[in-house]
Parts: C-alpha cells; sequence; structure tokens
C-alpha cells in the first residue's frame, strides 16, 4: 500500500511540472504576441531568453545579493519585476542587498526562479516549506503557489498535521485542504498528542471543517479549548450537539468525557446542558452503561448529578441490581462505591428484586452466580424476596447455590433457611434438585439434599430417578447412599425401559454392580423393593443379556451366581442363545452354552440354534453345539437339513464340521413334484456347482436316481432314471461332471430315452462338457438312444461343429453311424442341403462314396442329384465322390438327375465325363428315364450334350416315344416337338414289340395334344396293332375323343398298309379289295367305306371314299357326336 501511494505522489509530482512548464510557455507566448512577426522572434519572447542568461551573470550586473556569505550578481530591473519589494524607486539607489536569516540553498533556489521561472521538483517538503516562507516574505505570490503545488503531493499519513498548521500559516488554503482530507482520512489511526501542535483555534477550526462531530472529536483529544470553542459556537443547535451520538463511536459527549475521566469537560458539558440520563451506543443509561463497564467514578459523578436509578438494560432486560450482581471491586476505593452503590439501589424500590431479566433470572440467581455475597445479604434481608422464581432455564436460585458445590454451602443453608424448596423441579426435563446435581456430578451437593430429606425417587420427563442417574455416572457412593435411603432399584426408564443395573453393566461400573448386587444379597437389610433381573429393556435384554452381549463375563458370572436364569426366554419368547447367535455375538454363545444352556430349545417361528449358528457362519458355535448333542438330521421351516443349510450359506468349513460328527452327505428328501431326491440332485438341479461337488468330495451316492415319493408322486421324475450325472451333464455343470467322472459315476448309464450323459451334453451343445466325457477311457461313442441316434448324430443334427470335431477326433468311425432310415450324417447333411455341415464333413475327411444302407442303396451324389445342388455335387466330385456309382437299381447319378428333371445337373455331370449309356435294370438309359418323368429340359441336354443312343429300346422293347405316350405328362406334346426338332427324322410310327406306336399309347391314355401332335409329325392314324388294336376300335367310354382327333385333321393323313379291312378283318383277296378312307386313311373292304363325300378341308371338292366313322364326323360334327 505504501509503496503504491509513493508511485502515486510521483505521478502527481511529474504532473505538476509538466503543467508548471505549459503555463511558463503559454504566458511567454501570451507576452510575445505579434501577428506581423514569429514569436519566437518578438520583443516579449527575445527578452524573457535574455532575462534566463543574465542569472549569476556580471553582464549588465548592477546589484549584488549577499547570501550566507556568498555574493550574487544581480539585476535591479529583473528583481523589480517580480516583486513590489524591489521597485525601482527603492532600489534607485541600491548596489548591494543582503538577504539575512536565509539559508544559501533557499537563496540560490529563490533567485534562480526569479530570472528562470523554474523550481526543482524534486525538493523535499522542509526546503519547500522554508522557500514558501520566504516567498512570502518577500511577497512573491507566483512561487509560493509554485512550492503550493508540490507541496501537495508531499501530504501523507505522517506528516499531514504539520503540512496543515504551515499551510494556515503561510496562506496555502490548497495545502490546507489537502492535510486536512488527509487528517480526517487517518484520524482512527493518529495518536492525540500529535494534535498537541494545533492551537485550540486551529484544531477547532479543522474540526469544524471536516468532522461531523467536531465536539466529540474534541473530547477524544482531549483538549478543553477545543471544547469549549465547539461549545461556545452553536447557539441554539448546543443541545442536540450536546447530547447526539457519533455513528463511529457511539457515545454521546458526557459518555466520552466520563470514559476518559474528564472531569473539568464533564462539568463544562453539563453546565451547558448534557442530560446525565442520556443513552449510550446501546440505548442504556448512562449509569447502566458505566456500571456494566464497572467504571464506579463514572457512576459515583452521575449520582452526585443526580442520575436516575429506574433505568432498564435494553440488552440483558434487567435493572441495576442485575447489573451490579455481576460487578467486582479490586480496590478499597472501588469496593466502598459499589457497597454505596447496592444500598442506594436497594433502598431505592423493593418491587425491583424480584424483577427478571431476558433469562428470567432475578437479582438473587446473578448474586449467587456472580458470588456478590454483599448483593446476596442485601437481599436476604428483604421479605418480599421471592425464593422460588425460575429462570429461562427452569432452575431457582437454590440451584446455583448447590452449583457451588463446596463443603459448607452458606447459600444453600440460607435459602433452605428462608424456605426454599428443595423438591423443586426443572420443568423443562422434570428433573429434581437432587436428579441435577446428579447430573452434573455434583456429588456433596446430592449428599447435602439428601440428609436435608429430599426425594430419592422421583423420576424426570424420561423415567430417570437419581439412583439411575447416580449408576449411569458410575457414583457407587452415591449409589449406596441413595439404596440406604430406600430408592427402588427396579425403577425403568421411560424410552429404553434401562433399570440401574442396565446402565451400570452397559458402562462397566463393576463398583455400581457390586452395590446393587450387594444390595441383592441383603447386605445391610436396607432395601425396600427386592432387585430383580427379569426385568428387560426396549432392546429386550435383560441384566444376563446385556452383560453377555457387550462381553462383560465376568459380570455375568456375578449375574448367574446370583441367580439369573441362563434358559430365560426373551420377550419375544426366544432364548438368550438364540439372540446372542442372531447378533454375532459368538463368545456369548458360546459361553452361554458352556454354562449349560439347551443346544436344542424351540424357537417360536425361528430355525433351532444349531441353523442359526450356520446362517450366521459362527463356527466355534457349531462346533459346541455337535459336541453338546445338537439334531443334525433335524430340518428347518423350509425342510433343509443342517448341512444343506450349511453349503447354501457357503458356509463350508461348518459343512466339514457338521460330515466329521456324521451328518448324512445323502439326506434323502422330498424334490420336484414330490419324488424322493438326494442332496447332489438337488444341488444339480439347482445348478449350485459348489455343492455337488462338496457332497461329491465326501462320497455321496453319485449314481442315485430319484425314488417316487412316499404316495406315488413324483413318478415323471423317477421313471427319467437320471443319474447326477444326466442331469450335470443336461445343465452344463463341468464341475460336477469332472467330480463325478473321478469318484466313479457310471459314464454310460442311459436314462428312460436310452440317452447317455454324452448325448444329453451333445443335445444341449455342452462342449466343454462333451470334451470332458470323451476324455474317459470307458465311453462308448456307438451307443445309441431309442430314436437310434448316437451323441454324433445328435451333434450333427444340431450343427455343433466343435462337438463333432471332438467326436471324430476321439473315434473317426461314428461318422459312418447310419439313422433308423440307413442314412448317415453325410447323406442326412446333403439330403438336407446343409452346406455349411456338408463341408464341414468334407473337412473331416468323410467317405463321400458311402451307400445308404436301404434299398435304394444311394451315394451322397445321387441323393445330391435328387435333390439338384450344385454346389454340393461340384464339391463332392472334387472330394472324390465315383461318378458312374449305380444305385440298388444300377441307375447313375445321370439317371436319378434326369429322373428329377435336374438339367443344370446333368449338364455337370456330362461335362465330368459320366457314362451316358449306362442302362438300369429295366434297360433304361438316362433318356428314357427324363422321358418318363416328363423332364423336358434334361431331354433337350442329353441330346445336345451327350452321346445317348436315342433309338435305343430298353428291355420292354420300349423306345423313348413309347415311353412318351404311356407316361407323358402335360408337357408330352411339348417334348414330343423337341425331340423331333433335335432329330428331324426320328421314325414316329416306331412300333413296340406288339406292334403298339406312340399315337396308340397316346390315344390308350387320352393325351390329346401328343396325339395332335404325333399325328402332325406324319402318324399314320389308321394303324393296327398286332392285335388289330386301332384308335378306331379301342375301348372307350365315348367315342367323342375319337372324334375330336378326327375332326382336327386339316390334311390328308398317310395311309395305312395290311392286308386284312381293319374295320371287318375281312382278307383280301380277288374278290375282296382293298380301299382307303379318303379322310383318315384306314385300310378298309368296299363294304366299310361304302360312302362318298367331298372333303373341302383337304381341298378335295369331289366325292371320295370314307369309312363309316368318318362319315359321321364329316357330316354331323364333333359336338353332335
Amino acid at each position: 500500500m505504501e509503496q503504491m501511494l509513493s508511485s502515486l505522489r510521483e505521478e502527481y509530482r511529474k504532473v505538476q511540472n509538466s503543467l508548471i512548464e505549459c503555463e511558463q510557455k503559454y504566458e511567454t507566448l501570451q507576452a510575445s504576441v505579434d501577428f506581423d512577426e514569429l514569436p519566437e522572434k518578438s520583443f516579449a519572447r527575445r527578452l524573457v531568453m535574455n532575462t534566463r542568461e543574465l542569472f549569476e551573470s556580471k553582464i549588465f550586473s548592477d546589484l549584488t545579493v549577499t547570501l550566507d556569505g556568498h555574493e550574487v550578481p544581480c539585476h535591479r530591473y529583473v528583481l523589480a519585476a517580480r516583486s513590489d519589494c524591489w521597485n525601482f524607486s527603492a532600489m534607485a539607489n541600491t548596489t548591494a542587498l543582503k538577504f539575512d536569516n536565509i539559508s544559501y540553498n533557499i537563496g540560490y533556489i529563490l533567485l534562480k526562479w526569479i530570472y528562470t521561472d523554474e523550481v526543482d521538483h524534486r525538493l523535499d517538503e522542509m526546503m519547500l516549506i522554508e522557500l514558501m516562507q520566504v516567498a512570502k516574505r518577500f511577497r512573491l505570490s507566483q512561487l509560493i503557489e509554485r512550492c503550493e503545488r508540490l507541496l501537495i503531493a508531499y501530504v501523507d499519513e505522517k506528516n499531514c498535521i504539520e503540512l496543515y498548521k504551515h499551510a494556515y500559516e503561510l496562506n496555502a488554503p490548497r495545502l490546507m485542504e489537502s492535510a486536512a482530507s488527509k487528517i480526517y482520512s487517518f484520524r482512527n489511526e493518529m495518536s492525540r498528542d500529535r494534535f498537541d501542535i494545533l492551537s485550540g483555534v486551529l484544531l477547532h477550526e479543522l474540526l469544524e471543517s471536516k468532522f461531523k462531530y467536531p465536539l466529540h472529536e474534541a473530547i477524544l483529544l482531549q483538549r478543553k479549548d477545543a471544547v469549549d470553542l465547539c461549545l461556545a459556537d452553536k447557539g441554539p443547535k448546543l443541545c442536540s450537539r450536546l447530547n447526539e451520538l457519533m455513528n463511529v463511536h457511539g457515545d454521546c459527549p458526557l459518555a466520552l468525557a466520563l470514559a476518559s475521566g474528564q472531569e473539568a469537560t464533564c462539568r463544562t458539558l453539563i453546565d451547558h446542558g448534557a442530560d446525565v440520563d442520556g443513552k449510550s451506543k446501546n440505548g442504556e443509561a448512562l449509569l447502566l452503561y458505566f456500571l456494566k463497564k464497572q467504571d464506579y467514578w463514572a457512576c459515583e459523578f452521575l449520582l452526585q448529578h443526580a442520575a436516575r436509578l429506574d433505568c432498564v438494560d435494553p440488552v440483558g432486560g434487567g435493572n441495576l441490581l442485575h447489573v451490579i450482581a455481576a460487578c467486582k471491586a479490586e480496590s478499597a476505593t472501588d469496593k466502598e462505591i459499589l457497597n454505596i452503590l447496592i444500598q442506594r439501589f436497594l433502598s431505592g424500590s423493593v418491587s425491583s428484586i424480584n424483577s427478571t431479566d431476558s433469562h428470567l433470572n432475578t437479582p438473587l440467581h446473578l448474586s449467587i452466580i456472580h458470588d456478590n455475597v454483599a448483593l446476596f445479604d442485601g437481599l436476604m434481608k428483604i421479605q418480599q424476596l421471592d425464593l422460588e422464581i425460575l429462570n429461562r432455564e427452569g432452575l431457582p436460585a437454590l440451584w446455583y447455590a448447590l452449583a457451588k458445590n463446596n463443603t459448607e454451602f452458606q447459600y444453600a443453608s440460607a435459602l433452605i433457611s428462608r424456605g426454599a424448596n428443595f423438591n423443586a423441579i426443572r420443568p423443562r426435563s422434570g428433573d429434581t434438585l437432587l436428579n441435577l446435581c446428579v447430573i452434573d456430578g455434583l456429588l456433596e451437593a446430592a449428599i447435602f439434599l439428601i440428609k436435608k430429606g429430599a426425594s430419592v425417587d422421583v423420576p424426570n420427563a424420561k423415567g430417570e430417578t437419581a439412583l439411575y442417574l447416580a449408576s449411569s455416572s458410575g457414583l457407587d457412593q452415591l449409589v449406596q447412599i441413595l439404596l440406604n435411603s430406600g430408592a427402588n432399584p427396579n425403577v425403568q426408564t421411560k424410552e429404553n425401559r434401562d433399570t440401574p443395573l442396565h446402565v451400570a453393566i452397559r458402562r462397566i461400573y463393576t463398583h455400581v454392580i457390586d452395590s446393587l448386587l450387594g444390595e441383592k444379597a441383603g447386605s445391610n437389610g436396607c432395601r425396600r423393593v427386592p432387585l430383580l433381573f427379569e426385568i428387560y429393556n426396549s432392546d429386550d435384554d435383560s441384566a444376563l443379556s446385556l452383560a453377555v452381549s457387550l462381553g462383560f463375563y465376568s459380570v455375568a458370572d456375578k449375574l448367574i451366581d446370583f441367580g439369573a436364569d441362563v434358559n430365560a426366554k426373551m420377550p419375544d419368547g426366544r432364548s438368550l442363545l438364540f439372540r446372542l447367535i442372531s447378533n454375532g455375538t459368538v463368545e456369548g454363545a458360546l459361553y452361554l452354552i458352556k454354562k449349560g444352556c439347551c443346544p436344542t430349545s424351540v424357537e417360536p417361528n425361528s430355525p433351532a440354534p444349531l441353523f442359526l449358528a450356520i446362517e450366521h457362519g459362527v463356527t466355534s458355535v457349531v462346533s459346541a453345539l455337535c459336541q453338546c448333542g445338537a439334531d443334525l438330521a433335524a430340518k428347518n421351516p423350509t425342510g433343509d437339513s443342517p448341512l444343506w443349510f450349511a453349503l447354501c450359506t457357503n458356509h463350508e468349513s461348518i459343512a466339514d464340521i457338521l460330515v466329521e460328527h456324521g451328518a448324512d452327505v445323502d439326506c434323502w428328501s422330498t424334490g420336484p413334484n414330490g419324488c424322493m431326491q438326494t442332496m447332489l440332485h438337488r444341488a444339480i438341479d439347482e445348478n449350485d456347482e459348489r455343492i455337488a461337488c462338496y457332497l461329491i468330495k465326501n462320497k455321496c451316492d453319485v449314481n442315485a436316481i430319484r425314488k417316487e415319493g412316499p404316495s406315488g408322486s413324483g413318478h415323471s421324475e423317477a421313471v427319467e432314471k437320471q443319474t447326477p450325472l444326466h442331469m450335470a451333464a443336461t445343465w452344463g455343470l463341468l464341475d460336477v461332471v469332472s467330480a463325478l467322472i473321478a469318484y466313479g459315476a457310471s459314464i454310460n448309464a442311459q436314462d428312460s430315452e436310452g440317452k447317455t450323459p454324452l448325448h444329453l451334453a451333445v443335445i444341449n451343445q455342452h462342449l466343454a462338457i462333451t470334451e470332458r466325457l470323451l476324455q474317459s477311457h470307458h465311453i462308448d461313442l456307438n451307443m445309441p438312444d431309442k430314436a437310434g441316434l448316437t451323441p454324433f448324430a445328435w451333434a450333427v443334427q444340431g450343427k455343433a461343429d466343435q462337438i463333432c470335431v471332438a467326436i471324430l477326433k476321439r473315434n473317426p468311425q461314428v461318422a459312418l453311424q447310419v439313422d433308423s432310415a440307413g442314412y448317415n450324417v453325410l447323406h442326412n447333411a446333403v439330403k438336407k442341403q446343409d452346406f455349411e455341415l456338408f463341408l464341414f464333413l468334407l473337412s473331416v475327411h468323410v467317405d463321400v462314396n458311402v451307400r445308404t444302407q436301404d434299398s435304394e442303396r444311394l451315394s451322397p451324389l445321387h441323393i445330391a442329384c435328387r435333390v439338384g445342388n450344385d454346389l454340393i455335387i461340384r464339391n463332392l466330385l472334387c472330394a472324390g465322390s465315383r461318378i458312374n456309382d449305380t444305385t440298388s437299381s444300377k441307375q447313375t447319378a445321370l439317371h436319378i438327375a434326369a429322373q428329377n428333371d435336374k438339367a443344370f445337373v446333368c449338364s455337370i455331370l456330362l461335362e465330368n465325363q459320366i457314362d451316358a449309356t449306362a442302362l438300369d435294370n429295366e434297360g433304361n438309359n438316362a433318356l428314357h428315364v427324363a422321358v418318363q418323368y416328363g423332364s423336358l429340359e434334361c431331354i433337350q441336354t442329353l441330346l445336345t450334350e451327350s452321346n445317348i443312343n436315342p433309338f435305343l429300346a430298353n428291355s420292354k422293347g420300349y423306345g423313348i416315344l413309347h415311353l412318351l405316350g404311356l407316361f407323358g405328362k402335360e408337357n408330352a406334346a411339348s417334348i414330343l416337338i423337341s425331340i423331333m426338332d433335335i432329330i428331324p427324322d426320328y421314325p414316329i410310327e416306331m412300333p413296340d414289340p406288339d406292334g403298339n406306336t406312340l399315337l396308340l399309347f397316346a390315344f390308350m391314355n387320352e393325351n390329346y395334344l401328343l396325339c395332335r401332335e404325333a399325328i402332325r409329325s406324319g402318324a399314320c392314324v389308321g394303324v393296327c396293332n398286332r392285335h388289330f388294336v386301332s384308335i378306331f376300335n379301342y375301348p372307350m367310354s365315348s367315342p367323342k375323343f375319337l372324334f375330336r382327333i378326327l375332326d382336327q385333321l386339316d390334311h390328308e393323313p398317310k395311309w395305312a398298309e395290311g392286308d386284312s379291312c381293319s374295320e371287318c378283318k375281312v382278307k383280301f383277296g380277288i374278290t375282296t379289295r382293298k380301299h382307303h378312307c379318303r379322310h383318315c386313311g384306314r385300310l378298309l373292304c368296299t363294304k366299310c367305306s361304302e360312302h362318298f363325300l367331298p372333303i373341302l378341308k383337304y381341298d378335295i371338292p369331289k366325292p371320295v371314299r370314307v369309312c363309316n366313322i368318318c362319315y359321321d364326323v364329316l357330316t354331323s360334327g364333333v359336338s353332335q357326336n
């Protein structure tokens, strides 16, 4: 802060110096203004410059000035220009001047300023003050003003008073104002003796000009001369000024004068009208104010000037007696004055002796509290004194007398002698004075009250008697006295329901306990009520349970010796042992067991102590209970045995103890749906591997199977016949599976469905368990279940790739096992087009040529061709599948592809050089099969991409057209068109061994489209087979089909050949001539073709011979016929 002020002062000096320079330049320019020439060349400017150059120069010098023995050449016209002291008339005949009482430095600075108008701004304040004094002497007003400006920068806390005085003396108003402002700012930091350099008038002027309360300040500075001037100046406002308060100190002038002991000033103030009953800053009367400060001289002064005695403390609410009660006097004089004040106050008003302050304390209360014997004695002499008034704390004066706790109890004895109630009750807490003495540990006071006959069994609001409070505080001597005085030891508190014995045990006050138990023993015979042990507090603790719970076993021993029952029931009907175990009080529980507590006690709606000990994990208590005969086969309310309960609560060390003492590790009990199961079944069913492994390691039955319940319940579970290993494999319990295998469980046991544990592990896709089972040397991988599926088959069916790898790694031959349909996994993968599984099987090098074990004897390639999966086919071929292998009916893959209309498959097979000429059992090649099953695209593929013989007949003599006529479907006509397009000269009338042609077979099967297309391809309509059957005499249900075919003829068909009439079968000879029906082409005799008609659709306008049927068709039409 100081550094900042210094920096500001330096800046101020620089600004002042710059201002002075500017003013000098301005004055020079003003003096040298000439509109005709530049300022630098004006006369005034040159005159000023020449004058500066004449300083200390002998040129034109006509005067010598002597400065402290030094002679300085000067010029009279320059001095005359600066001051009237040196005008021409006065200096006309003077050639020498002597500046007396002026130092050389000051004189030199003065002369330099006269010539150059310059003053060094670095001069200190003392030199500036001295320079101002010389300037005043020679009436140099400009220099005074210049120094005043420079001095303002030097004003600070340390020199402001001195500078104020000099400014006043030098008539420097601005400096005076600056110094006064600084004094006002730092008044509180200045000592009053610093103002002694100021005269009374000057100080008064300062206070009046700058301070709001000049009178107060004058009193604080203890300057009576200034006080007198303040009192003399105010006139009509004097009264208000005399009694006004200060904002800073908050005191009136009289209070300030009294506080500093300025008696003369006090009298002057009172003479001018100051109020002796005026108020302090807190609104207190001055007498009360100084009495609180224990300024007895001021009090006496005020009383001498008739100050009032009926004032009230606005802060504490009391009167003068309350305040005087707290007063102390050290010197004899003060004591004498204080006694006089007490007598004056007591004699002033008797009614005020029972008045209360803001805390409701009476003067009697305070006289005892502050040990004011004089006031106490004075009060006790007044008959109207009320001894039973309670203060805000609810306490009478007697309490504070007892609180002195000395052996004499003068105050208490005096009060009781005057009739004070020693059984007074504090309203707030309900405590008697005896209780309060015990609470505060006032032993002597308590004994004093008991001897005076105070009641000993009055409880407070909490139900605490003096005996309880004494027991809780460990006051064994007082306990003994109270008991001897008839105090009841069985009284309980309201909230906690504690007795004195409870609290003594809780706080380990052994001497108090001994006193109470000694009374129980009847050592002194003064007890009114016997001590009871079966009293329970709000926590349901008796004295014994509390002692044991807290670990005070020596106390518990005493209680038991005096008759406390270790098997006593708590208010809730439970035993103390149950309580201790529940609370985790292990040592306490062991203590009770050692003391003979019953280990098999029945607890209402609660488990036995053994279960409770297990639940809380107290190993030592479980061991002790087992040794004392606890029932290890008992069940808790949920039906659990102790061993199961211990394992469920993660207490294996306790389980070890139970097993060691003979607990059953199987322990058959009721399971799901009422079946009977062991603990191992239950542990596995609940997925608790830890418990299951524990039981297995402790030699439980690892092959046990669930049984039916007593009433036949649980039949479904019993018939499953699942061993623990089955269950563990199903639930995925690896650790349990490992333990079961290690301890001899049957690894190949089958359940009711014929499944082994490996089956179940694979079905549920438990890889780790599967791998663990496969590690066993006794595992049977080929054992099927009742569905005929081995574990490997289940793995494949479930797409469990990793399990498949594990099984194949254990035994690669399992991949060849077949299901009930005779299919192995590869066959099924191809059949189901499971490409992912198929690739997996290829990756493990499964035999791709193995046949199905059924009547068809299919290879994987045959099945792939049947389903038509080109990716599988190509992969099989790449994997080495034999392309020309045949089925049991000697069909190749090409036969199967043709049968299933897989043209793209045929192309693949042909690309891979399959034997297209191969024949099946019936002599059919692939083309025969394709035609038989209507595989149009396959027919096209075979005819165009292979070397297959299209004219070959099968073993029945049927060619492809015969088969088309026999088995033709909706696309038969399209097939015929395709064949004829590819093989235009294919013999359309090729007969089978019976002479049947395509047209005959198509007609027999009523395939109209095929018949029409055969006729269009050149088939003879009138052809007959070897049995003389033609389309005209083949038995049909209706002739409409024949008429429809004849009607659709659009050109003259090919003529039939033969040696007999196709209608009447008569042989042709010399008498019987051959004729042909010109409409259908049949070979007929004259009799059977006697009709003649023109056939316009054939462009035959002349009548020609037609048969009877054609005549009907041509004359009547198809619809009519």
